[in-house]
């Protein structure tokens, strides 16, 4: 099968600004908190005080126009970590070992869960937690047992495209949030930052699809760029699977924000001029029915792909 996005010439695609705009617009217009990282004991030391927060914004990409793989900086080798990562949210990912079999390395997640944190919540060390992302995704728990998202909405969309419910979601309050008080204490590490809803709008008679993200956190200049890329990535899989074109993708996030010892690197990332979104292709060369037996090599980044130099930016733990 062919890559399921229909690209546009890489000399007739516009260069997207969306990303760029709202770093410059968090800088100008955020709103300052001083966020649970800067309360920490553990990071009293640290030059962390503050964070800029901006609510509401929306991020929208024609998939015609390029696949939103940012070249502000060189995103080549974390973009490979990012599909290991959501491959193995999607094969019910709970610990830092199940993640680094799907091809997501220990980098991304080690930091979050030492022995330490980890005890916290009463989980073993390199735990997530059933509250994690593929923990709900595969296992969401409910009165009779345990609730796979994945499997239910890859039969509802072959089965009954024309619906609009085709929705999963990676946010279990319960979990999530906790209350000890209704004897729920929490359960997960890190609460889900993205993928808290997710919605494939399918227009089964012109064979397309859509996909609408909402992201509650996003750190924009370090994890937003990343989440961005592996939940589009998610759509491309979804049109494999299911013979669709992938033609827009729109990335809704409620509390993207910037961390003060990364505002240096900010005020360097804006100097950049946006270029045009790359070519990424997704062919696996065999049969795929279901979303978690995809490999990160399945997926190809073209050489139209031009980013500006990579850059360290430091972010809270």
């Amino acid at each position: 099968m062919e890559t399921p996005i229909n690209y546009k010439p890489y000399n007739e695609r516009l260069p997207d600004r969306q990303y760029h705009d709202l770093l410059e617009k968090i800088v100008k217009n955020g709103r300052k908190l001083r966020p649970i990282h800067a309360r920490l004991p553990e990071n009293a030391n640290t030059e962390h005080k503050y964070s800029l927060e901006l609510t509401g914004q929306v991020l929208q990409y024609d998939m015609s126009n390029g696949f939103p793989l940012m070249n502000i900086r060189d995103l080549r080798k974390s973009f490979k970590g990012a599909l290991g990562e959501v491959i193995g949210f999607l094969r019910g990912a709970q610990t830092l070992e199940e993640l680094k079999d799907a091809g997501c390395p220990n980098i991304f997640w080690e930091r979050w869960v030492p022995k330490e944190k980890c005890e916290i919540f009463g989980l073993p060390e390199h735990d997530l937690g059933p509250g994690s992302y593929g923990a709900i995704l595969r296992r969401m728990p409910f009165p009779g047992g345990s609730f796979d998202q994945v499997q239910a909405l890859t039969k509802q969309m072959k089965e009954r495209p024309f619906l609009r419910t085709h929705m999963i979601t990676t946010w279990y309050p319960p979990f999530a949030m906790g209350d000890i008080t209704q004897n729920a204490p929490r359960k997960v590490v890190v609460a889900p930052c993205h993928g808290n809803e997710i919605h494939f709008v399918l227009f089964d008679e012109e064979k397309e699809l859509e996909l609408v993200l909402y992201q509650r956190s996003a750190d924009v200049p370090v994890g937003l760029v990343l989440n961005i890329a592996e939940w589009a990535a998610f759509g491309m899989m979804a049109a494999h699977i299911l013979g669709y074109k992938f033609t827009k993708y729109t990335h809704m996030m409620s509390e993207p924000h910037i961390y003060d010892i990364q505002l240096e690197a900010v005020e360097e990332l804006l100097k950049r001029e946006p270029r045009r979104l790359p070519t990424i292709h997704l062919n696996p060369g065999r049969k795929v029915e279901n979303f978690w037996d995809f490999k990160p090599e399945d997926f190809r980044i073209d050489d139209d792909y031009d980013p500006h130099e990579n850059m360290q930016i430091p972010t809270p733990i």
